[in-house]
């Protein structure tokens, strides 16, 4: 009897958490689709089969969906750049690991099409500083990256080259998603020809 009691806040605590995954799942859709100042909490309880009521449960307004999401997008990242950027990955050949790191930062975004409604949108000061941190940590991975595979470059060098991919990358990365899948594909196979024979003498 003690065992059921005991059970039961668990489920519930559980229940609760996979509510609150449905509704940042359907929050994201919305985002995407309507993009985030036309979505309403109303569209949102929608997409995820709930009333507005439960909703609420969970959520008081629209900006904290928002603040959760864009938690989330920070911590799936982290372990993206904790990947690519390891120890690990580093003793990998120069293009598998290239690959790699090129590989698992498009799957984010391919799998998060809402990222850039909030990266551009002024939600919050909490969102904007959890969405515009991310840039610059990926900066700074991508230094601790090349300074692992190439440790005698200069301080100076290694800043640039990573400046250089990061910011060749981002600006790749927005012509990439508007495009159809057969020329995703080119484009994909173009940006990573064009960073390996950039780093390649540096780190190759």
């Amino acid at each position: 009897m003690d065992q059921q009691k005991d059970a039961q806040p668990v489920q519930r605590r559980a229940r609760g958490l996979q509510r609150m995954v449905s509704i940042l799942d359907a929050a994201e859709t919305v985002f995407a689709h309507m993009g985030y100042e036309e979505a309403t909490t109303n569209h949102i309880a929608a997409q995820a089969a709930i009333s507005p009521g439960s909703l609420y449960q969970f959520f008081s307004n629209k900006e904290e969906i928002a603040q959760a999401l864009a938690s989330r997008y920070t911590e799936e990242l982290q372990q993206a750049y904790n990947s690519v950027f390891s120890v690990e990955a580093a003793a990998l050949p120069f293009s598998l690991w290239l690959d790699q790191v090129i590989d698992t930062l498009l799957a984010f975004h391919f799998a998060h099409p809402a990222f850039h409604i909030l990266l551009n949108t002024p939600v919050s000061s909490r969102v904007t500083s959890l969405t515009h941190a991310l840039p610059q940590e990926l900066q700074s991975r991508f230094e601790i990256g090349l300074q692992r595979r190439a440790p005698t470059l200069s301080l100076t060098q290694r800043g640039l080259s990573a400046t250089m991919s990061v910011q060749f990358f981002k600006a790749t990365l927005l012509l990439i998603l508007q495009e159809e899948e057969a020329k995703q594909r080119l484009l994909v196979q173009e940006l990573k020809t064009a960073l390996y024979r950039y780093l390649e003498p540096l780190l190759g």
